[in-house]
């Protein structure tokens, strides 16, 4: 009897686990969707039948974190998640340490700057101050984009271990965009150059007619963490501004891995035993 209590329980823990999984999938969904989305687009997006999401949906809207849209059947995340997740913000070292240093390279380089944390193969816009010559269009914080199509993505790459390099081998998905990997053999006299310079650079590169400037930030474990970027309209961050704007990128992002306790810019990389990407 007690093994088929101790069976029962673990069968159901099991079933709530699959359950959770399938809830957080739709929910991830729906918050990366702008529009509101219909019970038929959603199954088809999340690969989960329709009367799953029809229960998921229920439960998702009587917790506040998913509301239909009235006279519609299309449904849209509310901002329950963003309550949350403003929460743990708040208290996350990083922004503790690192917005304060954004504050300066905004104010010092009258651009946006923005801090891009490591979430390979992805980086995610983790923080940003604007600048007076910001650009009002600039990308949206909490949003995630494949780590080798930004100045502030190759910054991190160009600094990974051999461990980190193993995750650019695997297919990824993540919100509206997909990782396919990177031959990072293909970079490598890039990323040679920007371990040479410490700064990477970009020319109407992810978002056209916009250029960055970016540097790698190290934390406490001896891993590079992600970059401070600073980007602005080609027209008023010409490409003749890389080489001054880069060193000031470097000393902001210097003073980022200090704070958070890493050693930027290890000699590992710069001696002849160190490993190739």
């Amino acid at each position: 009897m007690l093994r088929q209590v101790r069976n029962g329980a673990l069968f159901t823990g099991v079933w709530m686990s699959a359950t959770l999984a399938k809830g957080l999938k739709l929910l991830e969904f729906l918050c990366c969707t702008r529009d509101a989305v219909g019970i038929t687009e959603l199954a088809k997006a999340t690969e989960l039948n329709l009367s799953g999401v029809q229960r998921l949906l229920k439960t998702l809207v009587e917790f506040g974190y998913v509301r239909q849209d009235a006279g519609s059947r299309k449904y849209r995340a509310t901002l329950m998640a963003w309550e949350i997740g403003s929460q743990v913000l708040w208290e996350d070292i990083y922004y503790r340490s690192v917005h304060p240093i954004l504050r300066d390279a905004a104010q010092s380089s009258g651009f946006t700057a923005y801090f891009l944390r490591n979430n390979a193969p992805f980086a995610t816009y983790f923080d940003k101050v604007e600048g007076p010559r910001g650009l009002t269009y600039s990308s949206v914080l909490g949003s995630s984009i494949p780590i080798g199509l930004t100045a502030a993505g190759l910054a991190i790459v160009s600094f990974f271990s051999p461990e980190q390099c193993e995750t650019l081998r695997k297919p990824a998905k993540r919100g509206r965009f997909e990782f396919s990997g990177i031959d990072l053999q293909s970079l490598a006299q890039s990323i040679a150059t920007i371990r040479e310079r410490r700064y990477a650079t970009s020319e109407s590169g992810f978002r056209k007619g916009v250029n960055s400037v970016a540097a790698p930030v190290w934390g406490s474990d001896g891993l590079v963490c992600g970059s401070i970027a600073v980007t602005g309209d080609e027209n008023e961050l010409k490409s003749q501004d890389f080489p001054f704007l880069g060193q000031q990128v470097v000393r902001w992002a210097m003073q980022a891995s200090t704070v958070l306790g890493g050693v930027p810019y290890p000699q590992d990389f710069y001696s002849e035993k160190a490993p190739a990407p």
